[in-house]
C-alpha cells in the first residue's frame, strides 16, 4: 500500500544488470519524473481508492495495519493521508523468489536500501536482498512485525541468518523509535 518511487540514486546502482532490467529502471525513472506511479499493478495505480481507505482509517481513529507481500522484498511503511498518520504497513518478502537484488544485480544491498529510502519518504525500512518470511505479533498494546532471513534458499535448511523487528504502539499509527 505504501508508495514506491524509483529515484535517480537507483540508476547509479544498476551497473551490473541485464538489458531488460536496465530498460525497466529507465521506464520507472521516466515515470517518476512525469509524476506517474512505478507500477499500475500496485496501490500506486489506484491513488483515489488508497486515499479513501486512509481517510476512512483516520475518520474512524483506527489502528490501521496493512499486511502485504508479493513484491518479494521486505518493506515497512508509515501510511499518511494528507500528511497525517493513517496506519502502518508490514510487507513480507519471499522465501525463495528473488526480489530487487535480481534487478540491481551487483549493487551493494545497503546502498540499494538507502536509495529506496531516500526516494520514498513513507518507507521507514527495507531489505531487498535477503529471502525469508514475516511474522506478526498482535497485543492490546502494540503490533510487532519480525522479518526473518533464511541463511540460504539454495538447499533445504532451517538456519536463520538474521532478523529485523519493528513495532507500532496502539493509537500512534507510527513505528516506535
Amino acid at each position: 500500500m505504501g508508495s514506491i518511487s524509483v529515484g535517480p540514486e537507483l540508476a547509479a546502482l544498476r551497473n551490473d544488470t541485464t538489458d531488460a532490467a536496465r530498460g525497466r529502471t529507465e521506464l520507472a525513472l521516466a515515470a517518476a519524473r512525469a509524476g506517474l506511479p512505478n507500477s499500475m499493478d500496485m496501490w500506486d495505480g489506484y491513488p483515489a481508492a488508497r486515499a479513501r481507505l486512509l481517510m476512512a482509517s483516520q475518520e474512524a481513529s483506527a489502528n490501521l495495519i496493512v499486511l502485504s507481500g508479493d513484491s518479494h522484498n521486505a518493506w515497512a511503511f508509515e501510511l499518511d493521508g494528507d500528511g497525517k498518520p493513517a496506519g502502518v504497513e508490514f510487507a513480507g518478502h519471499s522465501v525463495s523468489s528473488p526480489g530487487n537484488e535480481r534487478t540491481f544485480r551487483g549493487a551493494d544491498p545497503a546502498a540499494l536500501a538507502r536509495a529506496f529510502l531516500s526516494a520514498n519518504p513513507q518507507l521507514k525500512w527495507t531489505d531487498t536482498s535477503r529471502r525469508g518470511y514475516l511474522t506478526l505479533e498482535l497485543t492490546p498494546q502494540r503490533a510487532t512485525g519480525e522479518w526473518v532471513f533464511m541463511d540460504t534458499v539454495r538447499q533445504p535448511s532451517l538456519d536463520i541468518s538474521g532478523r529485523h523487528r519493528m513495532s507500532v504502539v496502539n493509537g500512534t499509527n507510527r513505528f516506535a523509535a
